[in-house]
């Protein structure tokens, strides 16, 4: 069965909604599984995690009060 995911496009921002054909990874892959995506926002591929949705590198959230050392 098909699954939506939704991610934003790294280059217009935009919302960018993908239909994923399988409905849970196979056994075998692990929850780091990256998927190619092309996107319409920019024309080009991103690569997405096919359980969580979000982009190859994109950061996590930091909490509140975090500071980046420099």
């Amino acid at each position: 069965m098909p699954r939506q995911i939704l991610f934003k496009c790294p280059r217009t921002g935009m919302n960018v909604q993908h239909r994923l054909d399988d409905a849970r990874p196979k056994s075998s892959e692990t929850e780091d599984t990256h998927v190619s995506v092309w996107c319409p926002a920019c024309a080009s591929l991103h690569f997405v995690n096919s359980t969580t949705g979000k982009l190859l590198g994109e950061r996590s959230a930091q909490p509140t009060g975090v500071q980046r050392s420099t």
